[in-house]
């Protein structure tokens, strides 16, 4: 099982959620064969929530997230249908759809090829661009020669830890 941490905009009122929006892809100029958002024609998507903290001084939340599937963009698409969207993303808002004008420089009827013969950058967000506070955190599984239950953790940086958590993490000393 994949567990990540995210900070999500806005404060969640449960503890506990599970999102089930149907993800699908959809026409994006600069991006070859679609986007993926949330979208009633798209493939049945799940993700556990876990509220960890609540900033109520920043209005955001960490949240630990399991993924009962494994969709591109999930954690970011599925919060953001739940209406709060990673912080710093810059692609997918409120509902889980793409950000209106994200790519607004470009046209349908354009192609992204540049004269040159290479390919121009298209203006506004894209996905792979970073700047969003996800973490893949945990990794568990049964190892299929060994058959021991594997686990492996990537400790979290300090942005996407609750407090007291760094404490844990780093050595003090009391020269």
């Amino acid at each position: 099982m994949k567990t990540y941490r995210a900070l999500a905009k806005g404060i969640i009122v449960a503890d506990e959620m599970t999102l089930d929006y149907a993800i699908g892809k959809v026409p994006y100029v600069g991006v070859a064969g679609g986007l993926y958002m949330a979208s009633t024609a798209g493939k049945p998507s799940q993700s556990k929530v876990k509220v960890l903290w609540r900033d109520h001084v920043n209005s955001c939340t960490l949240v630990q997230v399991n993924i009962l599937t494994g969709r591109p963009h999930q954690i970011r698409i599925h919060l953001a249908a739940a209406g709060h969207p990673l912080v710093g993303d810059p692609l997918y808002v409120e509902g889980g759809i793409v950000l209106q004008g994200a790519n607004s420089d470009c046209h349908e009827n354009e192609s992204t090829p540049a004269e040159d013969g290479g390919y121009r950058r298209i203006d506004g967000a894209l996905p792979g661009d970073c700047g969003y506070f996800l973490h893949a955190w945990r990794l568990e599984f049964h190892h299929p020669i060994s058959h021991e239950n594997v686990v492996v953790i990537a400790p979290p940086p300090p942005a996407l830890q609750m407090p007291g958590e760094m404490q844990n993490t780093t050595s003090n000393s009391d020269d």
